[in-house]
């Protein structure tokens, strides 16, 4: 495995769409330095595009990028959070986002995005892009276990925008957190590791 955290992540990701067996589920998280969260995402990106030649992707073994900050609009919740607007106070927006969001983005991945065939596929890699921008609302922890519940079998990849402390990934200072049944890349991708 690679010194690059980044390279890590990606050799990581090929590993288990390649058939490594997982905890659960093949899913795979990397902590990103956060003002680096939307050039990590584009550079998987253009990896998935296949724009990045390292590590190569094998042909039979399919790579789909889900832009989570493009996504939460098209959420019902959203849409009802938008809609109350003035009609109810912050804290109750909050509340009804943080309880309903996560299972309502897997849906609409699910509905809308990654083809029916692609959810029963370990080969199918599925990076959940701009984690960030769904803060303070829904967490990785509970995106992965809803995607565990609705059976998803593709190998995700989440770039995480935080830290890692004493082992455990902290999100924006929040409550330091192993993200079971994740398996952790264990350092975090730095500006260093974009320019190697």
């Amino acid at each position: 495995m690679s010194d690059s955290p980044y390279r890590a992540f990606k050799e990581k990701l090929c590993m288990f769409a390649d058939g490594q067996a997982g905890i659960r589920n093949p899913f795979v998280i990397v902590a990103v330095d956060p003002a680096l969260e939307h050039r990590v995402a584009d550079r998987l990106s253009s990896w998935a595009a296949g724009d990045e030649a390292s590590p190569t992707i094998d042909e039979e073994v399919t790579v789909q990028p889900i832009w989570l900050d493009e996504l939460l609009p098209r959420t019902r919740v959203f849409e009802l959070a938008v809609a109350l607007g003035n009609e109810t106070s912050p804290k109750r927006i909050e509340a009804t986002l943080r309880e309903r969001l996560a299972e309502e983005l897997v849906e609409e991945m699910l509905k809308n995005e990654i083809d029916a065939d692609d959810v029963r596929s370990q080969r199918h890699i599925v990076l959940l892009l701009n984690l960030g921008s769904l803060y303070p609302f829904t967490r990785a922890s509970e995106l992965l276990d809803e995607l565990d519940r609705q059976n998803v079998r593709s190998t995700i990849g989440i770039p995480f925008p935080g830290e890692v402390v004493g082992g455990k990934l902290n999100f924006f200072g929040g409550e330091s957190r192993h993200y079971y049944p994740a398996h952790q890349i264990d350092a975090p991708i730095t500006e260093v590791h974009l320019q190697q």
